[in-house]
């Protein structure tokens, strides 16, 4: 891989098994890998961008506004110590760094119940204190009209997520009408030579839209970096949201953030390249992740968590690095306390609650 290119996470609203089968995918899915077990983590929509972004999500059962304190960290402070420009993109956000819960939309699209352009749920940034504290990161959380912007001058950061609106993503419309949109937007991005360098797009969703089904989800990686000889093929490898954490920190060599990001596997195309071993979880036979476990965001589980856990200290990431130093810094006074972060790659839900032990 070459750690100079964009690289991009688009998150949509998914039912896999029928997603696989949409004319409009399946166009997009010629030129690409389609990761055939990546799982989201819970429901709803909100915690599994938390975890995207941070390694965890904290036990969150909710879409509504929640904020995470500032000495908790996310990918963010990964890839700017080491200059890694990064961005994120979210459809009809009235501003940089908008905090409201959501934008009204436009009055042709409204519905009895009301239909929002964006939602702050989709936007995982603004939820932690390590960022909405600094303005010059609310300053990197843009409208799709900013990308375009950006796309046009050639200023794409190495680092992108983007979230479409509610009417693009499949939430509020259909599956064919999010699928013809994501292709329709996707192709000058895919188109060669648009980008110098490397690029690799990752579209995938948040959750499944099936509650009653282990939450699997589609995930199909695209652009540039995947080489012509891998379109149209699929990769079996175990990957949830902690795959885009540890895939970043594994192709920029980057520390990790001592949390779930640590153990998850690397998509396989970048491991291939780096040298890095993929495993599946030791638990993988119980994977549901449909109810979220214990935490401190969490209101309906009967075990009560009430507080942040520290991270493992002690982890080496799949950059091949300790934990981030300003993490380590940060939470010294509590290197001594239990944490649910082993390293290991388990996955846990709210029947398979996370295990408490020492760092180490």
């Amino acid at each position: 891989m070459d750690d100079d290119g964009p690289s991009f996470a688009q998150d949509l609203d998914d039912d896999s098994d029928k997603v696989v089968v949409d004319s409009a995918f399946a166009d997009l899915k010629r030129f690409g890998i389609l990761q055939t077990r990546y799982y989201a983590h819970t429901h709803p929509s909100q915690p599994n961008y938390l975890a995207a972004v941070a390694g965890d999500y904290w036990g969150l059962d909710h879409d509504e506004v929640v904020r995470i304190p500032p000495n908790v960290s996310t990918i963010v402070d990964l890839l700017e110590p080491k200059q890694i420009s990064w961005r994120g993109y979210f459809e009809g956000i009235p501003g940089p760094g908008y905090m409201a819960e959501a934008s009204v939309g436009r009055p042709e699209n409204q519905s009895p119940n009301g239909t929002w352009d964006y939602v702050r749920k989709h936007n995982p940034f603004v939820s932690y204190d390590s960022v909405n504290y600094e303005g010059s990161r609310l300053l990197n959380l843009l409208s799709f009209d900013d990308f375009q912007d950006d796309f046009a001058a050639g200023v794409v950061p190495q680092f992108v997520m983007m979230s479409p609106n509610m009417l693009n993503d499949g939430h509020n419309t259909t599956l064919d009408y999010a699928t013809n949109w994501a292709r329709e937007f996707l192709k000058p991005i895919l188109t060669d030579g648009a980008f110098a360098e490397k690029t690799l797009v990752q579209l995938t969703y948040d959750e499944t839209e099936d509650y009653s089904q282990p939450n699997r989800i589609v995930s199909l990686l695209l652009g540039s970096a995947v080489p012509e000889k891998l379109w149209g093929t699929t990769d079996e490898t175990f990957y949830t949201h902690y795959s885009i954490l540890s895939t970043m920190e594994n192709n920029w060599e980057l520390p990790n953030l001592g949390r779930f990001d640590v153990g998850a596997n690397v998509f396989q195309l970048v491991a291939d390249a780096t040298g890095y071993v993929n495993k599946d979880p030791p638990n993988v036979a119980s994977v549901n992740n449909s109810v979220s476990y214990p935490g401190p965001l969490n209101r309906n589980h009967s075990t009560k968590v009430t507080t942040f856990p520290p991270p493992n200290l002690k982890l080496t990431g799949a950059g091949g690095k300790p934990i981030l130093k300003s993490i380590s810094q940060a939470w010294k006074s509590e290197a001594r306390l239990d944490t649910p972060y082993d390293g290991s790659g388990a996955v846990y839900d709210g029947d398979n609650l996370p295990v408490y032990k020492g760092q180490g």
